[in-house]
C-alpha cells in the first residue's frame, strides 16, 4: 500500500490520547485499499492542551478524521455544524471537512445498532438492561429507545442515571425508562449491555454485574473488545446466552464514517472478508 501513496493522496486520521491501541487505521486502510481509493488513514496523538492549535493542521490537510477519547466533546466548539445524532449524543466521533467547513457526526450509534442487527436481533419490546450512564451508554440508550426496546439504566451513580433518563425523555419523547443502582438489578432481562470499561484489560477478572443476573438473559453484549471475551461474556457463554463483543460496533461505526467522507455506500460483499480477517486477528492477539 505504501507504494501507492502520492502527493494527491487523500488523508484521513483518528485523533486522541492515548492512540497507539486504535484499530481504526487497520479498518479504514483495508477498506480504502480494497475499494481502490487513493487514500491513507493514520493515527495522531493529540493531547488535550494541544487540541485547539491542532485544528488548522487538521482542517488544511485532512479530508476527514475520527475522534476518540478525550476529544469527543472537546472538539465541538471548533466545528462549523453538527448532525442530529451528534447533537443528541453530545459527542462527535467523525468530522467531514468540506472545503474548510468542518461538520461533526457521530457514527457510534450506527455501529452499535448494526452490530445488534448483524446477529439477527430485534430489540422491539425486549427488556434491555444497560449498564452505565456515560458517553457510550448514552449512545446505546438512544438507539435502544429508537428500536422500541424497554430500557432500564443501571449505574453506580443514580443521579447520573436519572440525568440521562431526563435527557432521553426530553429528546425522544419516550417515558417508560427505568433507573436503578447496580445493587438493585434483578434477573428479568432479555438483553444485558455493558457500556462501562469494567472488565477491560488489564482488569480482566472484573464484572459489572453479579453472575446470577447473567444466567437469566438471552443476549449479553459487552462493548469491550480487549479482551476479546471478557469475564462477563465468559459467564454468559457458560449459561448459553448469545454473546456479542465490541468489535462489530467498532467496525461498523468506521464503515459509516467512511461513507460520510466519500459520499458513497460501501459494498457489503467487500466488507465481510475484511471484517472476518480483522476479527480473527483480534481474537488471536488481544489480551
Amino acid at each position: 500500500m505504501m507504494g501507492h501513496i502520492k502527493a494527491n493522496t487523500r488523508l484521513y486520521a483518528v485523533i486522541g490520547d492515548p492512540i497507539g491501541h486504535s484499530m481504526s487505521p487497520e479498518i479504514h486502510n483495508q477498506i480504502f485499499y480494497q475499494n481502490q481509493q487513493n487514500a491513507l488513514y493514520i493515527s495522531l496523538k493529540i493531547a488535550i492542551e494541544d487540541l485547539e492549535k491542532s485544528i488548522p493542521l487538521l482542517r488544511d490537510n485532512f479530508i476527514g478524521w475520527n475522534i476518540t477519547k478525550p476529544h469527543k466533546q472537546r472538539i465541538i466548539p471548533y466545528l462549523d455544524a453538527l448532525d442530529e445524532r451528534a447533537k443528541w449524543y453530545q459527542a462527535v466521533n467523525t468530522v467531514k471537512n468540506v472545503n474548510g467547513r468542518m461538520i461533526g457526526y457521530n457514527t457510534d450509534g450506527y455501529g452499535f445498532i448494526n452490530s445488534i442487527e448483524k446477529e439477527g436481533i430485534n430489540l422491539r419490546n425486549q427488556k434491555v438492561l444497560l449498564i452505565g450512564a456515560g458517553g457510550a451508554a448514552r449512545v446505546a440508550a438512544y438507539e435502544i429507545l429508537m428500536k422500541d426496546g424497554c430500557l432500564t439504566i443501571a449505574n453506580r451513580s443514580i443521579k447520573k442515571a436519572e440525568d440521562l433518563k431526563k435527557e432521553l425523555m426530553r429528546n425522544t419523547g419516550k417515558e417508560e425508562i427505568a433507573v436503578c443502582s447496580i445493587e438493585e438489578v434483578h434477573q428479568n432481562y432479555d438483553c444485558i449491555i455493558n457500556a462501562t470499561p469494567i472488565g477491560m484489560y488489564p482488569e480482566i477478572e472484573a464484572m459489572p454485574i453479579a453472575e446470577k443476573i447473567v444466567k437469566h438473559a438471552k443476549i449479553v453484549y459487552d462493548m469491550i473488545y480487549n479482551p476479546y471475551k471478557t469475564k462477563l461474556l465468559q459467564k454468559a457463554e457458560h449459561y448459553g446466552c448469545k454473546c456479542i463483543n465490541g468489535f462489530a460496533m467498532l467496525f461498523y461505526q468506521a464503515v459509516k464514517a467512511q461513507e460520510i467522507w466519500t459520499g458513497d455506500l460501501i459494498d457489503p460483499n467487500l466488507l465481510m472478508p475484511i471484517y472476518e480477517e480483522l476479527e480473527n486477528r483480534l481474537r488471536r492477539e488481544v489480551k
